[in-house]
């Protein structure tokens, strides 16, 4: 399992002991590093995520370094899975265009234990669901939903 991150460790947006405990689990942190594209199979199928290195630039009015892309450092992670964390609440755009998601008051996805959505075949967890939290309950989340979509396709 890879973690794809477009700044360095230092400005991840986790507690370091779960970036430790991370590592431990054998998880891989790719820093610097941006995804560009997913890739399919000629069926549909995830087979790849592209990827570009990146590097620190010039830092702005707050100080803070933005990751520019490095230019020919683009590469492939062979996957079968692509799960897309991207900020601390999810999208509102999710739930006005995919029929069927139930939201709460805070704008977070209603979800079962197991992370199955309002919606029939929709599983969600993390942050859409909880809010802002942790990586590591968020990866938990992602794991228990992964063995509920795979009891799910095999029904």
């Amino acid at each position: 399992m890879h973690i794809v991150y477009r700044r360095t460790e230092a400005e991840l947006p986790a507690r370091k002991e779960e970036v430790h405990h991370a590592i431990e689990e054998g998880i891989i942190f790719d820093m610097l590093t941006n995804p560009v594209e997913v890739i399919g199979d000629e069926r549909g199928w995830v087979k790849a995520l592209k990827c570009v290195k990146m590097e620190l630039g010039e830092p702005d009015e707050s100080g803070r370094r933005s990751p520019v892309a490095i230019e020919g450092s683009e590469f492939e992670i062979p996957t079968e899975t692509v799960i897309m964390a991207l900020g601390t609440s999810p999208n509102p755009l999710i739930s006005k265009t995919t029929k069927g998601l139930e939201v709460n008051r805070r704008g977070c996805l209603v979800a079962t234990e197991e992370g199955a959505t309002t919606r029939p075949g929709v599983f969600a967890g993390g942050d859409a669901v909880t809010g802002a939290a942790t990586v590591i309950l968020a990866m938990g989340a992602g794991r228990t939903a992964a063995k509920a979509i795979d009891a799910y396709l095999q029904q």
